[in-house]
Order: C-alpha cells, then structure tokens, then sequence
C-alpha cells in the first residue's frame, strides 16, 4: 500500500486519501515554526530514492518512516525564521533538486553529490512549496524567479497566476503546497478543485502532455497545507 504524508489539520483530505487506498501518516507540529508551517510536510520531510531526510526534532514521522527507507535525522539547528526554517524544502524533479542551495541541509548536498543528483539554485527558499511536480521532467510554478531559472534547463515549466491558493493565515498560498505528485500511478493529486482555478485549461493540458493524471481531494478553494508527500 502506498503511503502519504501530511498535515492532519484538514481532516477531509486524510478521509480522501484514505478511501483512495492510502496509509496517512500525519505529519508532525513543528513548535518553532511560525503558526501555519507547523504542520507542513514539506519542511519536514524530504525522500531521495531510499533515503528519507527528516527533522530531527520529528522523531515520530523518522520511526513511521523506518523500515521501508534509510532514514537521516538532520537540521539540528532548524529555526522558526527565513531562511533557516526551509532546510528540506526542495523539490525533486528526476535527478534534479530545485533548492535554495545555501539553505539546503549538509546532509542532503552530500547525498546529492554521492548519489549524481544536480542541484538547481533558485532565490526562493520555499522551493517544494512553490513547485507541483507533474513528472520526472515537468513543474508548474506561480514563481517568476523559478519559471525563468528552469526554462535554462531541460525541465518543462508551466508558469501560471498567483492568488489562487489559500494559506490559513497568510495573504496566500503556494501551488506546490496544495499538491502531490504519486509517481507510482502518475496521479497529481489537489488540495481542493483545481477545476475553479484560472489556469485549469493551462494546468489541465500540461498535465496531459506529460501522461498525469488529475485528481481533486475536495470541492473547496485550493488550499496549501505544505503539501503532500508519496511514499
């Protein structure tokens, strides 16, 4: 059975994913975060092939985790301020990882050079939050500085509009923290009706494009909840 991780603050999308077939594993509150990162999956976890990189102050998420990966504690030093709070906050496209470099943990970059992965740098710190990974080679992203960084490269980017999203607390969320790609059935899945969304035809199509399925986990406006992640 495949496994999700993410906040259990939005309990439908749990239900959802449960009647899906999924096992949730709900992420863990993060007390040094600001109010609405606390729970955010992707500032907490990051899974590299069959390496799982967690907080170490997330010792519930490593043990749920061991077992099926190679688990590494790491981000000793993790803060509840930008940029030392998006340690894990990258995102894996291929054998590509979209980071803030300078902030990216030790333990990752080490990984990365042992294991041929390249790191792309981008300004963005939250780089998992803003990027949907819709395949091994494609990204959707309402970030300009990352649509203009990877369209030098040979990822596909899609860029589209802000404002879509919402993040409880904040004037508004980020697409990647409203998804989450399962490579294993080439599914996108949304944190609500990405049909409502102003660039649906443009998102719809690229996922096309790219053999990906859509799949919507509630009727409601999209809603960031620092994603989720497959394993």
């Amino acid at each position: 059975m495949s496994k999700a991780i993410l906040s259990a603050k939005y309990p439908q999308f749990t239900q959802s994913l449960s009647e899906l077939g999924y096992e949730v594993i709900p992420s863990e509150t993060v007390g040094c975060f600001i109010g609405y990162e606390q729970q955010h999956a992707d500032m907490q976890c990051l899974i590299l092939d069959d390496t799982a990189f967690v907080l170490s102050c997330c010792k519930r998420l490593a043990k749920a985790l061991e077992g099926s990966y190679n688990v590494v504690l790491c981000a000793d030093d993790i803060g509840g301020d930008y940029p030392r709070n998006v340690a894990l906050n990258a995102a894996k496209v291929g054998k590509y990882i979209i980071c803030r470099v300078d902030s990216l943990d030790d333990k990752v970059k080490a990984y990365c050079k042992a294991n041929n992965f390249t790191l792309i740098n981008v300004k963005q710190g939250y780089a998992k939050c803003s990027c949907a990974v819709v395949s091994d080679n494609a990204v959707i992203t309402e970030d300009v500085g990352i649509y203009r960084t990877l369209s030098k490269t040979d990822i596909e980017v899609l860029l589209i509009g802000k404002g879509s999203v919402t993040l409880e607390g904040a004037d508004c969320g980020f697409i990647g923290g409203a998804t989450g790609y399962d490579k294993s059935n080439n599914t996108l899945y949304f944190c609500g009706d990405i049909c409502e969304h102003p660039d649906f035809d443009k998102i719809k199509g690229f996922c096309d494009k790219h053999g990906t399925n859509i799949e919507c986990l509630s009727d409601s406006q999209l809603l960031d909840i620092g994603g989720i992640l497959f394993c």
